[in-house]
């Protein structure tokens, strides 16, 4: 029998966590499909380097989380004005084509025509409103993506911009795409809506369909949770990059060389213009090896800043 499950959480990394728990335990004979939302969150691909995708330390600024999914595919931005659709299957109930009839189905009951673009988007009247990525392992898959109803599009416009680091890196980047929101095109149209048309028409399309389950973390807590909210997940899966940090500070410009690999600082050398004959061999020492966060050029900064005025440190 196929089922629905409806997430309550709109935390990035419960979600994230519950996606990949459904699918290692998918049945043969079920196809499940998952909704679920974000709140504030840059959602970025398996391969994806977060420091070209988006500008990571404003997100904290902004109140917006960074995620990193299993799939690949593009960086994404999600709020509770998106609604996320994953299913879930075994190999052999693969049916791409019923898949994407569900979702064109419940949006077409809107009044609308919906296209399918070349790079697994769907359209309307030229205009992308939702974007597609598939994830396999053992026999089990998912096809997953998002339904832009009411998405702050300014918000997503500022976080998704590459950080202003001076960078040499290799990596899958995203491909922008004129986006819309289908309330800019129903202004009625409402996530909760949206969600009852998707689950009637994946009962009308895939039968014998049990009640929508909900999730939520007082019910249920998925196995993955502490992974999906680890640095070292999120910035660790990146591939090898170079970046060089510059800062002027009272008594100098600071610059630094950090040499990354799966998201760990592997060598760091830092410069500066200073007529002081400090080494900087300690700062270096101390930061070889960590994960290059968001929090990691104001702390290397502090300690250089401490070194070069320690009485800074006191005051």
């Amino acid at each position: 029998m196929n089922r629905i499950i409806l997430s309550e959480e709109h935390n990035p990394y419960y979600n994230l966590a519950l996606e990949e728990e459904l699918l290692r335990g998918v049945n043969s004979d079920e196809v499940i499909l998952y909704l679920w939302q974000n709140e504030k969150t840059v959602v970025i691909g398996r391969n994806q380097n977060p420091y070209l995708e988006c500008d990571v330390p404003q997100l904290a600024a902004n109140g917006v989380r960074l995620a990193r999914r299993i799939s690949g595919g593009g960086a994404v931005y999600h709020d509770l004005g998106n609604l996320n659709f994953t299913f879930i299957y075994q190999e052999h109930n693969k049916n791409l084509e019923q898949q994407l009839h569900v979702i064109k189905q419940a949006v077409e009951a809107l009044g609308v025509t919906v296209e399918f673009s070349g790079r697994n988007d769907l359209t309307i009247q030229g205009q992308k409103f939702s974007g597609h990525a598939f994830y396999g392992e053992n026999g089990h898959e998912f096809h997953h993506g998002t339904l832009m109803v009411d998405v702050d599009l300014s918000q997503l416009s500022q976080v998704l911009r590459p950080s202003k680091l001076k960078m040499q890196a290799k990596g899958i980047t995203s491909v922008k795409s004129r986006v819309v929101n289908l309330q800019q095109l129903f202004p009625s149209c409402t996530v909760n809506q949206l969600i009852d048309l998707l689950v009637a028409s994946f009962g009308e399309i895939y039968k014998d369909v049990q009640e929508p389950l909900k999730y939520n973390s007082e019910n249920y807590i998925p196995a993955q949770l502490s992974k999906y909210a680890d640095s070292k997940w999120i910035f660790g899966e990146s591939p090898k990059y170079d970046v060089m940090l510059e800062r002027r500070v009272p008594q100098a410009i600071i610059q630094a060389l950090l040499y990354i690999e799966n998201g760990m600082i592997k060598r760091i050398k830092v410069h500066s213009d200073s007529l002081s004959t400090l080494s900087y061999e300690q700062v270096e020492q101390q930061f070889t090896g960590r994960v290059f966060d968001l929090h990691f050029e104001d702390q290397l900064f502090g300690a250089i800043e401490d070194l070069l005025d320690p009485s800074s440190s006191s005051s």
